[in-house]
C-alpha cells in the first residue's frame, strides 16, 4: 500500500512523463511527408519511408521519427545532400562539444577535397551518423529538460511545506511566550533538546525545533537554486538522480542535521559574538528576541551550505589542538 506522498509524487512523475513530444511529432509528420513528396521515390527504402510516415501518423513517436531521417538520406539528390549536409553542421556547430564539431567538420573537408566517384556515398555516410548523433543530443536535451521539471517540482513542494511550517513556528512564537511547548507531549526524547532549567525549558524547545525547520528550509533552498547549474555540468545518469525521492530526502535530512549541531554549538557558547544568538542572558531566553531570529539564520544558512558546519568543526578541533 503507497502513502499519500508516494501517490501525489507518483501523480507528478506521469504528469511530466506525457511531456509535448506527440505535439512535436505531429509536426515532425507534417514535415517529413512535405519534404518526402519533394524528392524521388525509388528502390525498397521509399516503401518503407511510406509505411513509417503511416505509422507516425497514427502514433506519434520519435523513434519513427528518426527511422524516416535515417531512411531518406539514401534518396536525396545530390544538391540536396550536399545542402542538407551543410545545413545539418551548421546546427551541429552551436549543439555538439567543441570536439565532437572537429570531427564531422574535419570529416567533411576531407570528403569535399577527394574527387572521386565514392564520394557521394561517404556524404551519405557521414550525414546519416551526424543526424543519429544529433538525435541523441535532442534526446538528452529532452531528458535533462524533463528531469530538471520533476526535480523542481518535487523539492518545490518540500520547500512549500517548509515555508508553511516555518511560518506556523515563527507565528506561534510571536503570539505565545511558550511557543511550540503547548502543542506538543510532555515526552522525555523532547526534553533533550531543551535546556537544563525549568523556567526556560518550553522556550529552547521552541528554540531547537525552529533551528531544525530553518536548516529543512535551507537545504531545499539550496537544492532549488543549484539546480540550473547542475542540469548544465552533470551527467544523464546523475541528473536523473537529482529528482529522486531518496537523494531529496537525503540532503534534506542533512541540512537538519546540520542545523541541529549549529544549535548545539550555539547552546554550548562555542559559537559567540553580536552575530550569534546568545543563550547565556535570561533577557535573550524569550520568542522575540535577537538570539530566536538569529538562530533562524544560522540554522538556514547551515541547512543551505554544506562547508559550513564540516569547517565550524574543523575550527573546533583546531583549537583543542592547541590547547593541550
Amino acid at each position: 500500500m503507497k502513502s499519500p506522498l508516494e501517490s501525489g509524487l507518483g501523480w507528478i512523475n506521469k504528469c511530466f512523463d506525457s511531456t509535448n513530444f506527440d505535439q512535436i511529432n505531429q509536426q515532425n509528420y507534417v514535415r517529413l511527408w512535405t519534404r518526402f513528396q519533394n524528392i524521388e521515390k525509388k528502390g525498397p527504402a521509399a516503401s518503407a519511408i511510406e509505411e513509417q510516415l503511416d505509422k507516425l501518423k497514427s502514433h506519434p513517436d520519435w523513434n519513427t521519427v528518426k527511422t524516416v531521417e535515417l531512411l531518406m538520406i539514401p534518396l536525396l539528390s545530390e544538391c540536396d545532400l550536399d545542402i542538407e549536409l551543410r545545413y545539418q553542421l551548421h546546427k551541429a556547430a552551436t549543439l555538439f562539444n567543441d570536439q565532437e564539431y572537429a570531427f564531422f567538420n574535419q570529416e567533411f573537408k576531407k570528403i569535399a577535397e577527394e574527387d572521386a566517384e565514392s564520394v557521394r556515398e561517404k556524404k551519405r555516410a557521414l550525414l546519416s551518423k551526424l543526424t543519429a548523433s544529433l538525435h541523441r543530443f535532442y534526446e538528452g536535451r529532452q531528458h535533462r529538460s524533463m528531469y530538471a521539471n520533476k526535480a523542481r517540482l518535487k523539492i518545490g513542494f518540500f520547500f512549500s511545506a517548509a515555508i508553511l511550517l516555518s511560518v506556523f513556528l515563527l507565528a506561534i512564537g510571536i503570539l505565545y511566550p511558550d511557543g511550540i511547548y503547548q502543542y506538543v507531549a510532555d515526552s522525555p526524547w523532547l526534553k533533550t533538546l531543551t535546556a537544563e532549567s525549568p523556567d526556560s525549558t518550553p522556550i529552547h524547545l521552541h528554540f531547537a525545533i525552529t533551528a531544525l525547520m530553518a536548516g529543512y528550509m535551507g537545504a531545499c533552498f539550496s537544492m532549488l537554486i543549484s539546480l540550473k547549474a547542475r542540469v548544465e555540468t552533470v551527467t544523464l545518469q546523475e541528473l536523473g538522480n537529482l529528482h529522486s525521492l531518496h537523494f531529496i530526502l537525503t540532503r534534506i535530512i542533512t541540512g537538519i542535521g546540520a542545523a541541529l549541531i549549529c544549535y548545539y554549538f550555539f547552546r554550548a557558547e562555542l559559537l559567540s559574538g553580536s552575530l550569534f544568538p546568545d543563550f547565556g542572558q535570561k533577557q535573550e531566553i524569550n520568542l522575540n528576541s535577537k538570539s530566536f531570529f538569529s538562530l533562524i539564520i544560522w540554522c538556514f544558512i547551515a541547512g543551505f551550505s554544506e562547508k559550513l558546519v564540516p569547517s565550524i568543526l574543523s575550527t573546533t578541533e583546531a583549537q583543542l589542538d592547541k590547547k593541550r
